[in-house]
């Protein structure tokens, strides 16, 4: 039988994406963004992020043969985070951003599947579309999904000050609240997040009930409904994509 053209180009697609969120949510420091925006293209941080998302993608994309590719997503992703230092910091631009990175790693597909030559097979991991799916999937409610909220919900942090919670707490909490309504998705459990809901409602009673809080009650209603709604979404349409591939 010969092999799925489509699955194929689907997990080479899904590994790059996953070597271009792990270079730039997760081994990319604030200070690295901070010193870009104020250094430009002279910033070292910034061809570091490009090299770090370049030798991501050679190591999961399986053609180790072939370092041109690698050397092209370097240039690119260095070229678009240069555009994006010059760019004012607004949620248009952050999107574009992305926009941008995307279309780079569908080339980057494009490129490896019709020049690169043969894959080089370490074992079936590489091509495992279940395992690689359920990766990407917790790596955007994570890390990129926070950040997401966090831009979304600007607008109101000045109306917000918390100055007696822990630090980063509320970070952490939405990601962790995120990751287990992913994993109660794929584990069927729907009921587990009504629970969850419920609980985190209880707890948060009451800043809703203090009329005198309304605004920081407020605030964090509309962050927990997009984290909710957010990762909810995330689960259903990779359970969707893996139902699809298995038809």
């Amino acid at each position: 039988m010969e092999p799925d053209l489509s699955i194929e180009t689907l997990v080479l697609f899904i590994r790059l994406l996953i070597a271009h969120l792990a270079g730039d949510f997760i081994f990319q420091q604030k200070s690295w963004v901070s010193h870009r925006s104020s250094r430009k293209w002279k910033s070292g941080y910034l061809y570091a992020n490009a090299g770090i998302v370049a030798l991501l993608s050679w190591l999961l994309s399986g053609y180790f043969q072939c370092w041109m590719i690698p050397l092209l997503i370097f240039v690119l992703h260095a070229v678009i985070d240069i555009a994006k230092s010059y760019a004012p910091d607004k949620p248009v631009v952050f999107a574009a951003d992305q926009v941008l990175h995307i279309a780079a790693t569908f080339l980057a597909v494009y490129l490896y599947l019709n020049f690169a030559g043969t894959t080089i097979h370490l074992s079936w991991l590489y091509s495992n579309l279940s395992v690689w799916t359920y990766i990407v999937s917790y790596m955007l409610v994570m890390w990129p999904m926070g950040i997401v909220i966090a831009i979304m919900t600007r607008r109101w942090q000045t109306d917000y000050e918390n100055g007696d919670g822990l630090r980063d707490a509320g970070r952490y909490i939405g990601m962790l609240e995120r990751v287990l309504i992913l994993t109660f998705i794929f584990m069927n459990q729907f009921s587990a997040i009504g629970f969850l809901i419920a609980a985190k409602s209880i707890l948060r009673f009451g800043d809703i009930r203090d009329s005198n809080n309304r605004k920081g009650a407020e605030y964090i209603l509309i962050g927990t409904m997009i984290s909710l709604t957010a990762a909810i979404f995330t689960g259903l349409l990779a359970q969707w994509l893996l139902s699809r591939v298995q038809l």
